[in-house]
């Protein structure tokens, strides 16, 4: 088990295997060192980049995973680079100082926004309702100017069929009177007799199916009235469930800093969280500064020289 952790420990951070199991016990130490750092540094940016990938990019359970493993495959080429260098100079140190607080700024961030996740969702309510406004307003604005027609027209038919409907109350059939006069006469065409007769006939007033269609016109225009009223409602909801499904990074980067600057105990755990990523990122470089040379280093000190000076002997000759 114990040769099985440094292998692994030499595959993960570059050491050769065969020069570390010839050296001394510091050389494997410093291996075990190492690997217990860089599994620290991938575990923890493996969750930053599953939780990237799942929250920001919309990836499924395959796509986090991934997303978790390219974070960790660019950790490890990163941190190699430091533990493999023979020595390190002042300008690889600034760089890695500075790829380190721009990592660690951004790892705070994703942190903050894992960490103050429920704060963040109460400022989002706070700001969706003016939200949804703004998306829905020329929406809105033109059923309101549609609705508002219906209600002029609705009026307007409305006194029309109550105006039907006094003049039905007051007439509710028209009464039709006619007179049939017959005249009898002689045989040299003279009139002897005539007779006159007057009938009456009762028909429905027209205006009863006048105030049939009125109302109808009026159904049909309410109908249409709610079905707008409707829409504007289903609007408002489609719009803040989008806005709610969507989340983007940089608008939580923006609800994020309402709610860290909107305390002390805010900038303070942003400032923790930053600190320990600073400090996870420089972990590696610190230690290849401070670490002192090992007989593993010497070693392979030695056979570059060794190897330079076949070289050098091949070239004379």
């Amino acid at each position: 088990m114990k040769d099985w952790w440094l292998k692994f420990g030499c595959f993960l951070t570059g050491f050769n295997y065969t020069l570390v199991k010839n050296s001394s016990e510091q050389s494997s130490k410093n291996v075990r060192k190492y690997t217990s750092v860089m599994l620290l540094i991938i575990l923890v940016w493996f969750f930053i980049g599953f939780s990237f990938a799942t929250r920001y990019l919309h990836l499924q359970l395959l796509g986090g995973l991934l997303g978790g493993l390219i974070m960790s495959f660019v950790i490890i080429q990163i941190e190699r680079i430091i533990i493999l260098s023979t020595k390190v100079s002042s300008w690889s140190t600034l760089f890695r100082v500075i790829l380190a607080i721009v990592m660690s700024v951004l790892g705070a961030f994703i942190m903050d926004q894992i960490t103050f996740k429920d704060d963040i969702e109460l400022r989002k309510t706070q700001v969706m309702d003016e939200r949804v406004k703004v998306a829905v307003k020329q929406s809105e604005d033109d059923l309101q100017k549609q609705i508002d027609e219906l209600d002029g027209h609705i009026l307007s038919t409305t006194d029309k069929y109550e105006q039907v409907s006094k003049e039905l109350q007051k007439n509710p059939v028209i009464v039709t009177s006619y007179t049939n006069r017959s005249v009898t006469t002689d045989n040299q065409g003279k009139p002897i007799n005539s007779t006159r007769s007057t009938n009456k006939s009762v028909m429905e007033n027209p205006k009863k199916l006048e105030m049939e269609q009125l109302h109808k016109q009026i159904e049909t225009l309410q109908t249409k009235k709610f079905e707008l009223s409707a829409s504007i409602t289903t609007i408002k909801e489609r719009k803040e469930r989008e806005l709610k499904t969507k989340t983007g990074f940089l608008d939580e980067l923006n609800l994020l800093h309402d709610v860290v600057t909107s305390s002390t105990i805010g900038i303070f755990v942003y400032l923790l969280f930053l600190l320990f990523f600073l400090a996870i990122e420089l972990f590696v470089l610190v230690m290849k500064i401070t670490d002192k040379e090992s007989d593993y280093d010497k070693l392979v000190q030695h056979q570059t020289a060794i190897r330079i000076q076949m070289l050098d002997k091949l070239g004379t000759k």
